[in-house]
């Protein structure tokens, strides 16, 4: 019993830094022709610290840090500002969701400024690249 409890608490604690990594995920929009997208994420753990870049867009949103970002089991959570304003301001972007061995599930609400009530929401999946 002690020996699958002490397993139990190592692979708890190890499923934070299995997020560390490249990882590229896809979403399609539009209903009559629509079209896929991606984004990728370099994530760096330290904890449940969650750090790194995000590549989002071919040139818009473009290449932003990521802030606000936590490990919890296999759920991550962060936030991107994007570097280059459009002519509503910064886009700014939540991710939510989860990671299952190789795979991630994500959502993203995209705003502008401080007023999500007039967000969009858009669901990512996607794989790792790198480890």
């Amino acid at each position: 019993m002690r020996v699958f409890l002490c397993a139990l608490l190592l692979a708890a604690g190890a499923s934070a830094a299995d997020v560390a990594g490249s990882w590229k995920v896809e979403f399609s929009s539009g209903v009559a022709n629509p079209k896929v997208y991606s984004a990728e994420f370099e994530f760096k753990v330290i904890g449940n610290r969650l750090t790194g870049k995000a590549h989002i867009g071919k040139g818009w949103p473009g290449v932003a840090p990521i802030s606000k970002g936590t490990v919890e089991d296999n759920h991550v959570s962060f936030s991107v500002v994007g570097e280059s304003p459009s002519s509503a301001g910064y886009p700014k972007m939540k991710f939510s969701g989860t990671i299952h061995e190789d795979e991630i599930e994500l959502t993203m609400t995209f705003y502008y400024g401080d007023d999500e009530s007039d967000s969009v929401r858009s669901e990512f999946k996607g794989k790792r690249l790198t480890k």
